[in-house]
């Protein structure tokens, strides 16, 4: 009888459509490669860099000083911690550093608001207390940052938008050029 062992593998694209693969260590490491191999790689951004998750709602200043460049209703302040921490994923925070993120982008968070958001977290399993009381985010919390949080923000972002175009298109067809 074999000893080999059967393997799964799962790729989550960032399109949302996986690819599984399944059968011995060999097998699935060779498709695995073939598929790696196959992927377009990472468009540029502006700044030629490749583009990240994070695009439009983490950026940084000149001076390299991360900032929430979304608009303040969009998200919540839990979320917006979330956010904070996974743009510093895995580098832990104190909440010092995640209040003079938030305040230097977002809005002035105080640090008791920074404390009970964070703690919310902690109690949902999503942010991990490290050494010296310096936070991260869980494993469980990098899930929910990149399924729930950043959907929700880019189609926030989305309908803001579409008006901004509208009223735009609006200016142009009553603009008369005189005669």
């Amino acid at each position: 009888m074999s000893s080999e062992r059967r393997l799964r593998f799962r790729i989550r694209r960032a399109d949302g459509s996986e690819i599984e693969i399944e059968g011995s260590f060999d097998y699935v490491k060779e498709r695995f490669e073939q598929h790696i191999k196959e992927l377009p790689p990472p468009q540029p951004n502006r700044w030629g860099q490749p583009r990240t998750e994070l695009e439009d709602i983490v950026e940084r200043t000149p001076e390299g000083r991360l900032y929430l460049s979304i608009p303040v209703d969009c998200i919540t302040a839990k979320e917006a911690v979330a956010v904070v921490l996974s743009a510093r994923y895995p580098t832990p925070l104190s909440y010092d550093e995640i209040s003079s993120l938030l305040r230097s982008g977002w809005k002035t968070t105080k640090l008791r608001v920074v404390r009970a958001r964070a703690s919310e977290l902690k109690d949902e399993g999503r942010l991990i207390q490290g050494r010296s009381g310096r936070y991260e985010l869980s494993d469980t919390g990098v899930q929910w940052v990149r399924s729930q949080i950043l959907p929700k923000i880019r189609s926030r972002a989305a309908a803001r938008r579409v008006p901004h175009f509208v009223q735009s298109v609006n200016k142009m067809f009553r603009w008369k050029p005189a005669a």
